[in-house]
Order: structure tokens, then C-alpha cells, then sequence
């Protein structure tokens, strides 16, 4: 009992050199109990102290006439607890023994500086953004209006002709005379040039006689103004990089709905082999689906930096 009584004078005489705060060996009692997972308490007439852990008995904010601790664990804020005079907080710690630590939040990183000044608001946060800045930074892309991209549009093959000329640098090629080698692409129309080059360099052809037929123009006809779908796309983008033609050992097919009877086949195995395009999380590639524009200036800068 004597040794008792010495201990609590020493705890209040140390507690008395205190202003403000509760003192250091105080916190660090307290630091002691959270490393258990059950509520633990201490008291004297003047003097609490409690802890419990999320899921005990409860009991933070324990309170005597002049002293009050409380803690907080599992939160990202400190608990805190008040009295007359004095006050205590206590804020939960991650490394701390075997306590589960709640979830983390890993910030988004920065959207990459591009090399010249962006136009576009509505490609910020987009998984392609790098592609379209470094195509239009290029001169390869343009927008469909002073600021806006569309990146969920699609593309026709004859912007895509555009594209695909500007960025693997062709050089620029028209017929003598003035001729055009389809009949839906006059001089005049805007991708006139692009479309005579990329076919001069065996990148680009038409369509065969019935197609033109059932989109009732005469042939050849290249229908630049009809969206350009995966498959297409891709198979130009391996023609314009010059990659050799890759099949996989076995002749399988990478997705499931590409196989080896596929007119895009060898063109779209070819590409994924080289890293320049990804399917879908169902092993799918969708090679009929029209392209969105992001998706297109992503396959395109790919070619374009791919070796």
C-alpha cells in the first residue's frame, strides 16, 4: 500500500508540471495500449485514462473533475479529448503492431506536360492523352473544333488518311494532271492529298466493285467519308511501320474473336506482337467496331514509336 501511495504521488506531481497538454509519459503509456486489441483502462479519484480499439467495449473520452484523454484508431484524424484544464489527442498510427491499416488513396498522377500548348478540354485525364498531344504537337491531329477533341468520335478513313500520312511522314504524292485514282475523291475534297499519297505508297486501296456498288458509287471508290473500324485501322498502321507480318507458333489466335480466318488476322497478331495494340479485359478485339479518336491516335502513335 506504501509503495502505492508512493507511486500515485509521483504520477501527480509529474502530472502537475503540465500545461496544456498531457505529459510525455502519459502518451507514452497510452502509445503502449494501442499495440493491444482490447480495451484497457487506468483511474484514480482525480485521473483517467482509457483506450479501446474499434470493435471492444467502447470507452474513448474517459473523463475524471480535471484530466480527460481519449484516442481515435482505424481513422486518418487524431482523437482528442478536453477538460477544464487540460487536453490529450491521439491520432492513429499505420506501423503500429498487428493493427489493420485502412485503406490507402495513391493520388492520380499529373497529366504529362506536352510539348506544345494543348487546345483541347476534354482529353484531360484521358488513358491517351500522351498519344493525341504528341500527334497534334506533330501537326497529325486536329480537333473537331478550336477546343475540343472528341476523343469518343469516331474517325473516317479519310481523316484517318490524314493521320496516318502525317504521322510516319510520307511524302506527299498527286496524280499528273490533276487525276484522281477514285471516284470519290475528287481534288477538291480534303483529304485528297493524303488519300493519293498513302495509296501511292501502298498503304492505303479501295473497295472492291459490289462495296461500291452498295454505297452506290462508281468504282474504284475509296468511301472516305465511311468511320473506319479496329481491324482497318490496324492492318494500315502495320502496312504504313513496315513491321514484318507475325503469326503465332500454332497459328492461335490472341483473342478469341480474331481467328486465323480473319481478314485482319495476321495484321492485328502482328501489331499486338509489336506491343502497338492491347484487346479488351475479355480477351476480345472487336476488330468490326468503328474506333473512337483517342483509341485511334493511341494505335497510330504506337506505330509511330514502335520500331
Amino acid at each position: 500500500m506504501k509503495g502505492n501511495r508512493i507511486i500515485m504521488f509521483a504520477v501527480m506531481k509529474r502530472l502537475s508540471c503540465v500545461r496544456g497538454v498531457l505529459n510525455s509519459g502519459l502518451l507514452t503509456v497510452a502509445y503502449s495500449l494501442v499495440l493491444v486489441s482490447v480495451s484497457l483502462a487506468a483511474s484514480s479519484t482525480n485521473y483517467a485514462v482509457k483506450w479501446s480499439q474499434a470493435g471492444a467495449d467502447g470507452g474513448e473520452g474517459q473523463q475524471s473533475t480535471n484530466y480527460r484523454f481519449s484516442s481515435t484508431i482505424g481513422q486518418d484524424i487524431a482523437g482528442r479529448g478536453d477538460s477544464a484544464n487540460y487536453r490529450a489527442n491521439l491520432g492513429y498510427r499505420q506501423a503500429l503492431g498487428a493493427v489493420t491499416p485502412g485503406p490507402t488513396h495513391t493520388p492520380a498522377p499529373p497529366t504529362p506536360t506536352p510539348p506544345c500548348p494543348i487546345p483541347f478540354v476534354d482529353i484531360n485525364g484521358n488513358i491517351f492523352y500522351g498519344a493525341v498531344t504528341y500527334l497534334y504537337c506533330n501537326h497529325a491531329v486536329n480537333g473537331t473544333d478550336a477546343s475540343h477533341y472528341s476523343p469518343a468520335g469516331t474517325s473516317t478513313r479519310g481523316q484517318f488518311a490524314k493521320v496516318v500520312v502525317l504521322g510516319f511522314g510520307l511524302t506527299f504524292y498527286t496524280p499528273s494532271g490533276g487525276s484522281q485514282d477514285f471516284h470519290d475523291v475528287p481534288p477538291g475534297y480534303f483529304a485528297y492529298l493524303y488519300i493519293e499519297t498513302g495509296f501511292h505508297a501502298g498503304i492505303l486501296s479501295g473497295f472492291d466493285a459490289g462495296s461500291c456498288a452498295r454505297h452506290g458509287v462508281q468504282y474504284p471508290c475509296y468511301l472516305p467519308n465511311v468511320p473506319i473500324t479496329r481491324g482497318q485501322l490496324t492492318k494500315l498502321v502495320v502496312g504504313a511501320a513496315h513491321y514484318p507480318l507475325f503469326t503465332p507458333a500454332g497459328g492461335q489466335s490472341t483473342f478469341s474473336d480474331v481467328p486465323p480466318n480473319n481478314v485482319f488476322f495476321i495484321s492485328i497478331e502482328t501489331a499486338h506482337h509489336k506491343g502497338v495494340i492491347n484487346g479488351y479485359p475479355d480477351h476480345t478485339f472487336r476488330p468490326n467496331n468503328n474506333i473512337r479518336r483517342d483509341e485511334m491516335a493511341q494505335i497510330v502513335f504506337k506505330g509511330v514509336t514502335t520500331p
